[in-house]
């Protein structure tokens, strides 16, 4: 990668080294496959697989989220079939478009050389995300981002077809949106680029330009917002969906608490330090360059707002900051160049470069998963190195392969608490919308879910019942307590399973409940 790959060198050699970037990435990334679900993944995963069932969000299986996602699962499992492989083939498939459209927009505002480290350092930091990141709707989220600044950039160029790619611009911005809602200030980073453009090829831009930009972009962001809406409407829908986002609202509410959103926040900066700490560094290096000050501005600009998007949702998970790796990556290619350059007298300092990122991809992935890749580990010992919290994913597949042995094909599942993979890993169904407990308990939903929810359970009775303990989540059920000491206060509930169940058995923290052969 060397000054010939500048704006002015060889496109033929930067399109041969960007796609041995992605094939080089992508195959040493392949053990992602074989990552468990977290619980994330596991509720995206029940919606998709209710989507292929024939079943409508919101009103058959509850959800906070806007249904982007659940159509991407739903995809993935049309196409690879129902299994969490083909969930974690996503993360794998999403990298060819979003490598080259990071590389296409660093050689854009900076350089192709720019640009293909920029790749890199994306494929490397994405792919080395823990189990639990990877696989999120913030991180499928990018891909459209990604594309919609692309767009915003081809638009720029006032060529014939300015109009049709500002359009595109905005339909992809209306796709965003339709994962999560604060996502919605991405716009700024497409007006925000779009103006900068413009600058670049004139200092005072017609006003016009800009009008037919914003409306274009606009247009299209109604049209695949409003094909959602009609979606939700037809489905018969929209009130529940309505009613998700007014409940949401004050679950988000809940981290707006000074101490607890100070202390979360100190918590995930802990986290990015030791998984981005060396891109952080590299993008700091950035700043101290003369190279393209108002690229270097934007792309901090952008950087800035997606920070903003971060911080709107008052949690700081780690998945919240993803949005901010590809500027990231940008200036850390930045960063990253100029340090080679200050180094060009010694040779090889661009392969042994490529060489320390992809040794990182490779110390982030294989360590994992290399006694299970080579078959000195089973599945469930494999899935006990996965570990977040109380959550443990061997103990989900434990839980699943016992239920599996004991159900038929038909059979239903209800479970207490928030760990919905192992409806999609066991192939039974919930009996009821409320996939996940939380609903239940936090006293900002409506009390007569609660009754809706034992009402649908006498008429299920699923031959198992899982109930969950030592799942302390009060960022989402309001409360200190597990889910077995919430199930106490949850008269109909507990009435229900003492009358119907008994307790079987217990795998780590499941408590696991079977139907009694005559009730009473």
């Amino acid at each position: 990668m060397q000054a010939r790959l500048e704006n002015n060198g060889d496109g033929a050699r930067f399109v041969w080294m960007l796609i041995a970037v992605i094939a080089l990435t992508c195959l040493i990334a392949l053990p992602l496959l074989t990552y468990p679900l977290g619980r994330d993944q596991g509720e995206f995963a029940v919606i998709g697989r209710g989507l292929l069932q024939g079943k409508v969000p919101y009103i058959d299986l509850w959800n906070p989220k806007p249904p982007a996602v659940f159509f991407v699962y739903a995809l993935a499992m049309q196409v690879f079939g129902q299994t969490a492989t083909a969930l974690r083939a996503i993360d794998l498939l999403l990298m060819p478009p979003l490598l080259v459209s990071i590389a296409w927009i660093g050689a854009r505002l900076f350089s192709r050389r720019v640009g293909l480290w920029a790749a890199l350092l994306f494929a490397v930091f994405y792919c080395t995300e823990t189990f639990w990141t990877l696989t999120q709707n913030d991180g499928i989220a990018v891909l459209p981002m990604c594309l919609a600044l692309v767009c915003a950039l081809k638009a720029a160029d006032l060529t014939p077809r300015a109009p049709a790619w500002a359009l595109a611009s905005g339909a992809l911005m209306g796709v965003v949106i339709w994962f999560k809602y604060p996502f919605a200030l991405f716009a700024l980073v497409l007006v925000l680029v779009y103006g900068f453009e413009l600058r670049r090829r004139a200092e005072q831009p017609s006003l016009s330009v800009w009008f037919r930009f914003i409306i274009a972009a606009a247009l299209g962001g109604l049209i695949v917002i409003g094909a959602g809406v009609l979606w939700l409407v037809q489905a018969g829908a929209w009130d529940a969906f309505v009613e998700s986002v007014r409940v949401t609202a004050s679950y988000t509410a809940l981290g707006a608490q000074p101490d607890a959103l100070a202390e979360a926040l100190l918590t995930a900066l802990g986290f990015r330090w030791s998984h981005w700490g060396l891109l952080f560094v590299l993008a700091v290096l950035s700043l101290l360059g003369t190279l393209s000050t108002r690229q270097r501005t934007f792309t901090l600009a952008w950087l800035l707002i997606a920070f903003v998007i971060m911080l709107v949702q008052l949690r700081g998970y780690d998945y919240h900051w993803l949005p901010m790796l590809p500027p990231l990556a940008l200036l850390g290619a930045l960063g990253l160049t100029r340090m080679l350059d200050l180094a060009a007298r010694w040779r090889w300092t661009n392969l042994l470069a490529a060489l320390v990122l992809l040794a990182i991809l490779i110390n982030g992935i294989y360590p994992r998963a290399w006694a299970y890749l080579t078959g000195q580990e089973d599945r469930f010992a494999y899935g006990d190195r996965f570990v977040a919290g109380e959550f443990i994913a061997g103990e989900s597949e434990r839980v699943a392969d016992y239920l599996r042995a004991r159900s038929v094909p038909g059979d239903s599942l209800y479970i207490w608490g928030f760990r919905p993979e192992v409806y999609y890993i066991s192939g039974l169904n919930p009996p009821t919308r409320f996939i996940f407990q939380f609903p239940l308990v936090a006293n900002w939903y409506p009390p007569a879910w609660r009754e809706e929810n034992a009402d649908l359970l006498w008429a299920a009775l699923p031959p198992y019942v899982l109930i969950l303990q030592v799942d302390y989540m009060p960022w989402v059920t309001g409360s200190e307590d597990d889910s077995n000491t919430l199930l106490q206060s949850y008269t109909e509930l507990n009435n229900w399973l003492i009358y119907n169940y008994e307790r079987e058995t217990q795998i780590g923290n499941f408590f696991i409940w079977r139907r009694k052969l005559q009730p009473g």
